[in-house]
C-alpha cells in the first residue's frame, strides 16, 4: 500500500487499542463498501465516510457531534446557539443538534438536504464568508 498503513487479517493486524479504524477496499464501488462496513458494524461502533471508498469506524458514541455537545454544555452554552459547519456525512449528527446548520455549497447530498443553510464551498472560504456576515467582520 502505497502510504505505509498495514494490510491484512484484522486478527494479524490487531495489538493495539485504537482509536478509529479505517477500511479500504480498492474492488468494491465505494456504495457497497459503505453500506457493507455499516451492516457488519451494525451498533457496535459508528460506521461513516467523509470520503469515498474509504469507511471511518470509531467506538459507540464517538462523533463530532458527540465532541460539540460536552464542549457546549462545559462552557454553558446551548444547541440553540450553535452555528455548525459540515460538507460530509460525518458530519451530519453535529448538524441535527445545532441550532443553525450549515452545508457547504459543495457537500455531499445528504448534508446539503439535512442543514439548514448553505454556505458558500470550501474553496471559496465558504465558513469564514458566513463568520464574517454572523459577525459583521468584512472577509477579505
Amino acid at each position: 500500500m502505497p502510504d505505509g498503513s498495514p494490510v491484512g487479517p484484522l486478527e494479524e493486524l490487531w495489538d493495539e487499542p485504537a482509536v478509529k479504524l479505517l477500511v479500504r477496499h480498492p474492488g468494491l464501488n465505494p456504495d457497497t463498501l459503505r453500506d457493507r462496513v455499516v451492516a457488519a458494524v451494525g451498533d457496535r461502533a459508528v460506521a461513516t465516510w467523509s470520503v469515498p471508498g474509504l469507511v471511518e469506524i470509531s467506538a459507540p458514541g464517538i462523533t463530532k457531534a458527540a465532541r460539540l455537545v460536552q464542549v457546549a454544555d462545559e462552557l454553558g452554552v446551548a444547541a440553540s446557539e450553535v452555528v455548525a459547519f459540515g460538507d460530509m456525512p460525518n458530519d451530519l449528527p453535529m448538524l441535527e443538534w445545532a441550532g443553525t446548520s450549515y452545508a457547504m455549497a459543495n457537500a455531499d447530498p445528504a448534508v446539503l438536504a439535512a442543514a439548514t443553510r448553505v454556505a458558500p464551498a470550501n474553496d471559496d472560504d465558504g465558513v469564514a464568508a458566513v463568520l464574517g456576515e454572523l459577525f459583521g467582520i468584512a472577509v477579505r
